[in-house]
C-alpha cells in the first residue's frame, strides 16, 4: 500500500484513489531500505522527508481527513477514531449528501453506511477547509441535538443558519459515554491522556475560585497541574472544572459523586438548610456525567431533591419523595429499599431513555 504524507487533505476533489490516500492517515510508516521506485533506490533523506508527521494528527482530525467507515467505532452519541470523538461530514459514495454533518451513529442516513467517509472534530475548522461544500448539520442529527437541550452547543447567525457546533462542549456533555475510561483529560483532536490523579494530593486549604466552596477534605479540588494545563484557575473544584475547562476532564464515577456530595453539603451549610427541589440546584451540584439525564428528565418530571438518604446507607442522587421515586448511582451497594419507593439505577434509566447502550 502506498503512503502519502500525513496531512489534512484540503481539496477532496483531488483524491482519485481512496485507499492510498486514506490509509496514509492511519497506517504507521515503515522505513525499508529495500524500497525502490522507477528511477532506482530513493535516497534516505527523501524517504525520511516522506514519513508522516505524527504531530499533525491533531490538525488533520480537526480540519478533516478521509478514511473508511470500518476504521471507526461508535457509541450512541458519537463515532470515535483512535479513541478521539469525531463526526462525519462526507459520504463519498453519496456525493449529493457530502456536505451534511452527521453527529449521531443512529442517524437514518448513516446508520448502515459502509465505505469512504470524511471525519472531523471541529465544525468551524472543517467548514473553513471545505468552503465549496457549504457544510451544514444533517436535519435528523440537528433534531436529536436539540432534543438534548445542551447549553451553548449550537450557534446560529441572524438568519437562523448554524454557524458552529461546539464539539468540545458536546463531547464534554457525553464524556462518560464516549470515553468509557476514567481519570483522563482530552483536548480536541488529541488522543485521550490518562492522568495519575484528578485531585490535588493534599487536603486543600483554599476556596474554589469559581463556586467559593470551602471544603477542607481530599477528593474535591482539582489537581493544580491538571488545572493549569486545562486553562483553569489553580484553585478550583472538580465540578467547576468539569463544566469550564476547554478540555474534557473525566474522573472515576464514585470519585465524582463524592466531590459532588461534598459540594452539596457546603451549599446546604451556606444556605442554613436543605435546598428545596430544584432543577437549577440539581444542575449545579451533580457530577457532569449526570447532566444528559438531568436534561432529559426535565421534560418528563418535576424538579427533584438531590443527595437524599432514603434508607440506611442508601443515598439517592435524584429523589422525588412525594412520588416515591429515586435514582441511585450505579456503584451503590445493594441495600434494603423502602417498599414505598420505586428506584432506578442510573444506567438503567439512561438505557430506557436512549442515552446509552
Amino acid at each position: 500500500m502506498n503512503l502519502t504524507k500525513f496531512q489534512p487533505i484540503q481539496n477532496r476533489q483531488a483524491i482519485t484513489a481512496f485507499p492510498s490516500a486514506t490509509r496514509a492517515l492511519s497506517v504507521p510508516y515503515v522505513i525499508n531500505d529495500g524500497d525502490s521506485f522507477s528511477a532506482g533506490k530513493r535516497p534516505l533523506a527523501q524517504r525520511l522527508s516522506e514519513m508522516p508527521d505524527r504531530n499533525s494528527l491533531t490538525k488533520a482530525i480537526r480540519t478533516g481527513m478521509q478514511l473508511d467507515s470500518s476504521d471507526l467505532d461508535s457509541v450512541p452519541v458519537a463515532w470515535r477514531y483512535r479513541g478521539i470523538p469525531v463526526f462525519l461530514f462526507g459520504l463519498e459514495q453519496n456525493p449529493d449528501s457530502f456536505g451534511q454533518v452527521h453527529i449521531y451513529p443512529k442517524c437514518p442516513i448513516v446508520n448502515s453506511y459502509k465505505g469512504p467517509v470524511w471525519i472531523s472534530s471541529d465544525y468551524s475548522e472543517a467548514r473553513k477547509a471545505f468552503p465549496q461544500d457549504q457544510l451544514k448539520p444533517c436535519p435528523h442529527c440537528l433534531r436529536h441535538l436539540y432534543s438534548h437541550n445542551i447549553p451553548d452547543v449550537v450557534h446560529k447567525d441572524r438568519f437562523g443558519n448554524v454557524t458552529n457546533i461546539d464539539w468540545l462542549t458536546y463531547t464534554r456533555y457525553f464524556a462518560s459515554n464516549i470515553f468509557k475510561r476514567h481519570s483522563l483529560i482530552w483536548k480536541n483532536g488529541e488522543r485521550p491522556q490518562k492522568v495519575s490523579s484528578v485531585f490535588t494530593p493534599e487536603n486543600p486549604k483554599y476556596n474554589c475560585s469559581i463556586c467559593q466552596c470551602d471544603i477542607k477534605a481530599g477528593g474535591w479540588a482539582l489537581n493544580q497541574e491538571l488545572a493549569e494545563s486545562s486553562g483553569l484557575p489553580k484553585e478550583i473544584c472538580l465540578l467547576c472544572a468539569e463544566r469550564r475547562a476547554r478540555a474534557v476532564i473525566l474522573a472515576p464515577p464514585q470519585a465524582s459523586l463524592r466531590a459532588a456530595t461534598l459540594r452539596y453539603e457546603s451549599l446546604a451549610k451556606q444556605l442554613g438548610s436543605d435546598p428545596q427541589a430544584s432543577w437549577m440546584i440539581a444542575e449545579q451540584v451533580v457530577p457532569a456525567s449526570w447532566l444528559p439525564l438531568i436534561q432529559r428528565l426535565k421534560s418528563l418530571m418535576g424538579p427533584p431533591k438531590v443527595f437524599q438518604v432514603i434508607a440506611p446507607r442508601v443515598l439517592a442522587v435524584l429523589c422525588w419523595p412525594n412520588l416515591g421515586r429515586a435514582i441511585l448511582a450505579d456503584g451503590t451497594k445493594e441495600a434494603k429499599i423502602p417498599a414505598s419507593y420505586s428506584v432506578w439505577r442510573k444506567a438503567q434509566i439512561e438505557r430506557e431513555l436512549g442515552l446509552s447502550n
